[in-house]
């Protein structure tokens, strides 16, 4: 994912915040200051300033300049069904690494979900994603062979991968079905997700279907549980939203 110039100045400074050069309670430079550091316009600053207030690393105040706070390691907030958005919004730095691509013979349940006959195969993709040099999340996703026609290696390493595969698919999705839990860590996931056995670890299994009732796609993902903060959001029968909580998992957007 290529950075652009108001996030590569979020993360110069959120590093250099982290890592005491600004301490907690101290001003930054003004926007005028960091513009002449740093060779950017007024308008990438106020951007960059815009996203390290929203993440809990300053304050702004008028008259009295930008202060640094007092930080704590955040979760990433995941809404549930619109895992790419909320990437966006809450950490555009987040990056995908491919690990893994080939045609292979599902498991049983898999291969009974995606309507498969017995030993037919289906396409795998394993990708990490990434924050910060460290890995937050790995998925398997597993599509029929009949529907990964126009999928390449440079769409899987995309965060928005499920609404460019639709598209290039031509195909419409009516709804996801979410498979929620805690699991201890396996040698895979603590060795793709960079963890001890003692790490929490969250397990989602999202299901997308078509309007027919037919499984289009099984995405398994693991997330660290120290890293991500899950959020679900309810609706009455008229449409209104109701206040969620806390967390409950990913959806229909994630992969």
């Amino acid at each position: 994912m290529k950075e652009t110039a108001y996030i590569r100045l979020f993360n110069l400074l959120r590093n250099q915040i982290l890592k005491g050069s600004y301490t907690p309670g101290e001003k930054l430079p003004t926007e005028r200051g960091i513009c002449d550091l740093y060779g950017v316009s007024r308008i990438t600053c106020r951007h960059a300033l815009r996203l390290l207030q929203e993440h809990g690393f300053i304050e702004r105040y008028q008259g009295r300049g930008t202060i640094v706070r007092a930080t704590r390691p955040r979760k990433l907030p995941i809404l549930v069904n619109d895992y790419s958005e909320s990437i966006r919004t809450e950490a555009p730095s987040t990056g995908r690494r491919l690990v893994y691509w080939e045609k292979i013979v599902p498991p049983p349940d898999v291969s009974e979900i995606l309507g498969l006959f017995r030993m037919e195969p289906c396409f795998l993709a394993e990708r990490v994603d990434h924050l910060e040099g460290r890995p937050i999340a790995f998925d398997k996703a597993y599509l029929p062979a009949a529907l990964a026609s126009e999928i390449t290696e440079a769409m899987l390493t995309r965060v928005d991968f499920l609404p460019v595969w639709l598209e290039s698919e031509g195909l419409e999705m009516s709804h996801v079905r979410n498979f929620i839990e805690a699991v201890k860590a396996t040698e895979e996931t603590k060795a793709r997700l960079g963890v001890s056995s003692s790490y929490p670890i969250l397990k989602v299994t999202d299901i997308m279907y078509a309007s027919t009732g037919k499984a289009l796609a099984v995405f398994v993902t693991f997330y660290r549980g120290d890293s991500i903060r899950l959020i679900s959001t309810s609706y009455t029968s008229t449409g209104e939203a109701l206040p969620s909580g806390s967390a409950l998992p990913t959806g229909a957007g994630r992969r």
